[in-house]
């Protein structure tokens, strides 16, 4: 048998990092026993410091009283004995450092240590699920659990199954995310990248090779993006905010041995490995797309992309949003839920879609693809069969 959500009351957290100690610090809150394991004593005050800061914060803003926070802080103990805080843990959730072999060999020990009954779940912003599982004896009790950054404060976590997870199991992790306050989505199939990330992905490249190709300016662009259509940044803008040059790069290798469902074409737009080979990483590095010596954010001119097209930019967003939805990877409404609450974005892809018309979504996207010499690259834009369906007939996705 495994755990239900009634059965839960204690939760192990496995890495006192920043997204260990907020998911930890979410938990206690939320009136279970919170056990937060590390092998650096270090880290581990280094996270109760940051927790019971974070806590101030909250009543400073009236999301708890003091009373509320005392309890959640006697609920929590940090501790460098992991079986100290596995052995009695209903839900154990791993949030190490984000390498598949090291998730892996935390699993095995989880696997040996955490009650028969318990569920184990990963926080990753994407590697292999189903591998973790697969290093233990009890791969339908592991899924993912995939949480934003700070956890105490971004509403959105992913519930990432894989092939073998029951959807009990799906079930009771996110009834157990709801009584945290927080908003699950379902990602049903072990994709790479899962929902949002793999939204946010076409929203970077797809500018990148207009940028690339000459067709576009950056601000152009970060312009249109930001003051027309209302995303929090452009997508170059947000690209130096993230990192997101360093890890599309970096990220490469990964994909290449990705032998999951709907894996990446690893191509990377030759713009971005310039940057990297230049060093330029985005805003920590103090350069990126745009230049930090002088300033810490970059300034965007409001009427910079007037004559810049923002559907171009939606349109393979749009596309990758129907594939999720033709595949059975998640609804819909999970797929716009987590462009709004992980991305921040004004209205998820497929609201888009529905407000402006499939039929104009598919001529964007055919427009886009035809400037893709690369056939893979190519084949990756064409639009999906669902896509089509829904211009073809004259039909929303709600």
């Amino acid at each position: 048998m495994v755990v239900t959500t009634d059965e839960i009351e204690t939760v192990a957290v496995i890495g006192a990092g920043q997204m260990g100690r907020g998911i930890a610090a979410v938990a206690a809150l939320a009136g279970y026993e919170t056990y937060v394991n590390d092998i650096d004593e270090d880290q581990l005050e280094e996270a109760r410091e940051e927790v019971e800061w974070s806590y101030e914060k909250t009543i400073e803003k009236g999301g708890a009283s003091e009373d509320d926070v005392e309890a959640a802080l006697d609920r929590l103990t940090f501790t460098t004995d992991q079986e100290e805080a596995v052995s009695g843990a209903e839900f154990v959730t791993e949030a190490a450092v984000e390498q598949q072999s090291v998730k892996e060999d935390i699993f095995q020990d989880l696997d040996d240590i955490a009650p028969e009954d318990a569920i184990l779940a990963t926080n990753t912003s994407g590697l292999n699920i189903t591998q973790l599982a697969e290093s233990t004896d009890r791969p339908e009790q592991v899924l993912g659990t995939h949480w934003f950054n700070p956890p105490m404060l971004m509403d959105l976590v992913e519930v990432i199954m894989t092939e073998y997870t029951p959807d009990g199991v799906a079930d009771t992790a996110e009834e157990l995310v709801e009584s945290f306050g927080k908003t699950p989505i379902r990602c049903k199939m072990d994709i790479p990248s899962f929902i949002v990330n793999r939204l946010m992905r076409p929203y970077g490249e797809g500018p990148a090779w207009m940028v690339y190709r000459g067709e576009h300016s950056i601000e152009e662009i970060d312009s249109a993006m930001k003051y027309q259509e209302g995303f929090p940044m452009g997508p170059f803008e947000l690209a130096d905010f993230t990192g997101g040059i360093q890890l599309r790069v970096e990220g490469e290798e990964d994909h290449l041995e990705d032998d999951r469902p709907m894996a990446y074409d690893t191509e990377v737009c030759p713009i971005v490995k310039d940057l990297y080979e230049k060093g330029r990483y985005g805003r920590k590095a103090d350069a990126g797309y745009y230049d930090y010596s002088d300033q810490d954010e970059p300034t965007v001119p409001v009427d910079a992309g007037y004559g810049f097209d923002p559907l171009l930019v939606w349109a393979p967003i749009v596309n990758e949003a129907a594939k999720m939805v033709q595949n059975d990877v998640a609804t819909v409404e999970d797929v716009d839920t987590g462009a709004k609450l992980g991305g921040n974005w004004p209205m998820g892809p497929l609201e888009k879609c529905d407000e402006v018309g499939a039929d104009v979504i598919l001529q964007k996207l055919t427009e886009v693809a035809s400037r893709h010499e690369d056939t893979d690259k190519l084949a990756e834009t064409l639009p999906c069969d669902l896509l089509v369906e829904k211009a073809k007939n004259g039909e929303t996705f709600y």
